[in-house]
Protein backbone atom coordinates (compact mmCIF):
# COMPACT_ATOMS: atom_id res chain seq x y z
CA UNK A 1 0.00 0.00 0.00
CA UNK A 2 1.71 3.37 -0.82
CA UNK A 3 1.94 6.20 1.51
CA UNK A 4 -0.95 8.40 2.34
CA UNK A 5 -0.06 11.67 1.02
CA UNK A 6 -0.21 14.97 2.65
CA UNK A 7 -2.47 17.33 2.00
CA UNK A 8 -1.02 20.69 -0.02
CA UNK A 9 -2.61 22.98 2.54
CA UNK A 10 -0.78 21.22 5.45
CA UNK A 11 2.44 21.44 3.85
CA UNK A 12 1.94 25.06 2.95
CA UNK A 13 1.40 25.95 6.69
CA UNK A 14 4.51 25.01 7.61
CA UNK A 15 5.71 27.17 4.95
CA UNK A 16 6.24 30.97 6.00
CA UNK A 17 8.10 34.08 4.01
CA UNK A 18 9.83 34.69 7.06
CA UNK A 19 12.63 34.53 7.51
CA UNK A 20 13.88 35.03 3.98
CA UNK A 21 15.31 31.54 2.41
CA UNK A 22 18.15 30.37 -0.40
CA UNK A 23 17.61 27.55 -2.66
CA UNK A 24 20.04 25.38 -0.49
CA UNK A 25 17.69 25.73 2.28
CA UNK A 26 14.67 24.23 0.94
CA UNK A 27 14.05 21.18 0.97
CA UNK A 28 11.60 20.63 -2.91
CA UNK A 29 10.20 22.10 -5.64
CA UNK A 30 6.99 22.11 -4.72
CA UNK A 31 8.51 24.29 -1.65
CA UNK A 32 10.58 26.50 -3.47
CA UNK A 33 7.40 27.32 -5.76
CA UNK A 34 5.38 28.14 -3.03
CA UNK A 35 8.03 30.83 -1.80
CA UNK A 36 7.96 32.22 -5.65
CA UNK A 37 4.50 32.33 -5.82
CA UNK A 38 3.85 33.94 -2.21
CA UNK A 39 6.43 35.54 -1.06
CA UNK A 40 7.91 38.88 -2.10
CA UNK A 41 11.62 38.17 -2.56
CA UNK A 42 10.47 34.62 -4.19
CA UNK A 43 11.52 36.17 -7.75
CA UNK A 44 15.18 35.79 -6.05
CA UNK A 45 14.99 32.12 -6.31
CA UNK A 46 14.68 32.61 -10.15
CA UNK A 47 17.76 33.46 -11.24
CA UNK A 48 17.01 33.31 -15.26
CA UNK A 49 13.45 34.50 -14.75
CA UNK A 50 12.08 31.05 -16.54
CA UNK A 51 9.91 30.28 -14.03
CA UNK A 52 11.67 27.85 -12.25
CA UNK A 53 12.99 28.77 -9.10
CA UNK A 54 15.79 26.53 -7.41
CA UNK A 55 17.19 25.05 -10.79
CA UNK A 56 18.67 22.01 -9.16
CA UNK A 57 15.32 21.27 -7.40
CA UNK A 58 13.04 21.83 -10.21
Amino acid sequence: MPPTPIPEQRIAQEWTCQPRRKCKQIRSCEEALWYLQNCSWGGRLDRDSDGRPCESLC
